[in-house]
């Protein structure tokens, strides 16, 4: 009980896919197949590019000439798998859910590394390899944070730096949390190896079916995605707690916002855009000039809404969480407060039909400014 409590908790903050717990079995794949192609398929890393681009130029400067070639194939299968990611999860953005990105990709490895079990021995390691690291990028891009931090679910290299960066603010701050994030990395390194030690025995005891025991383990985050998925009637029952946010509070509102815009708004816009946008958030002084909303479910924040007198300057809910009936409760309480007159907002391209749906209308064409996209609308209230 107290296990099912903790996990529902952690569901009204997190989405699944952003949990450690998820990141360690991912994690666990992504050194499972490195070992695998490694030990078994020609000395070839599925994930480890890096490693490939070395023993690539190692092969031609010492005249290997075309055997090492056979270094290069991988990497451009895994800028494929990345490419290929970038449209799945678009698509998903597309449809505003979630788990039409993170799922697809989840069935997608399932369904290639079962097809690489059935692939025979004799086949060419190269086909193999191809294969294998094309499901090791969209993994990869896929799934890059965890409990609100970044993460590789396919090397150590950069989880280590950011494990020890979180050692050395717990012992310079004297806090407890980052500690609590170094071990958070340490752990979904200690699958990473996991997983390489499982690769090794597998090779060793069954290697030609060992892509079925990758697939397994992948359903079990599968499974947990899938499963916060379903729908809960409890929530749809819930009068949601809309408020005025605190001064104390803002921060943590101004990362909900952040976070949801990296994810879903932010790829569509330029570099200068990005940090436009970053610098407007976090350095333009927003809380002096706007009044932050925010909607709680069992005293967790799940949305934001910040609105200067009648014009709308953000309005958010936290990744994971669409769908629900956050967006819907804060913006029934913004237009209860302005009974009268028009409501403008600036709208990108993924809120532009959500907004549309309260029934604002664009005023002029989308617009571009500073490298922020946008779409003038109003709402008239009589």
């Amino acid at each position: 009980m107290l296990l099912m409590n903790y996990f529902k908790r952690k569901l009204k903050r997190l989405p699944v896919y952003e949990w450690a717990e998820f990141g360690f079995f991912l994690c666990f794949v992504g050194g499972f197949l490195d070992a695998y192609t490694f030990l078994t398929r020609g000395g070839v890393f599925a994930n480890a590019q890096t490693g490939n681009l070395i023993l690539l130029v190692i092969g031609l400067a010492r005249g290997d000439g075309f055997s090492a070639l056979r270094y290069l194939f991988p990497v451009l299968v895994f800028c494929l798998g990345v490419f290929s990611s970038q449209l799945l999860l678009l698509l998903g953005k597309k449809r505003g859910n979630d788990f039409g990105g993170h799922g697809v990709i989840l069935i997608a490895e399932i369904a290639l590394l079962c097809a690489v079990g059935f692939i025979p021995a004799s086949a060419p390691d190269a086909l193999v390899n191809a294969v294998i690291s094309f499901v090791a990028a969209i993994q990869y891009d896929n799934f890059r944070r965890m409990e609100g931090m970044a993460i590789a679910t396919a090397f150590c290299t950069g989880n280590l730096r950011a494990a020890t960066e979180q050692l050395f603010r717990s012992f310079a701050d004297k806090t407890a949390k980052p500690f609590l994030n170094a071990l958070r990395y340490f752990l979904i390194i200690f699958g990473f190896m996991a997983g390489v030690c499982g690769g090794y025995f597998a090779a060793e005891a069954f290697w030609e079916k060992s892509a079925f025991f990758a697939a397994a383990i992948l359903s079990v985050p599968l499974f947990a995605l899938v499963f916060s998925q379903r729908p809960r009637k409890k929530l749809l029952r819930t009068a949601y707690a809309v408020r005025t946010l605190t001064k104390e509070e803002i921060p943590a509102a101004k990362e909900l916002i952040f976070e949801t815009f990296t994810r879903f708004i932010a790829p569509d816009y330029t570099e200068e855009g990005k940090e436009t946008y970053r610098k407007f958030l976090f350095e333009s002084g927003l809380e002096k000039e706007a009044e932050f909303y925010g909607v709680f479910d069992e005293n967790a924040l799940q949305g934001v809404l910040a609105v200067s007198g009648t014009h709308i300057r953000a309005f958010f809910v936290r990744c994971g969480q669409q769908g629900k009936g956050y967006g819907g409760a804060l913006m029934r309480a913004i237009l209860n407060k302005i009974s009268a007159g028009e409501i403008t907002v600036n709208a990108s391209r993924y809120g532009k039909p959500v907004y549309e749906k309260f029934g604002f209308a664009a005023t002029d064409e989308e617009q571009q400014k500073d490298g922020i996209i946008y779409t003038p609308m109003k709402l008239t209230r009589t």
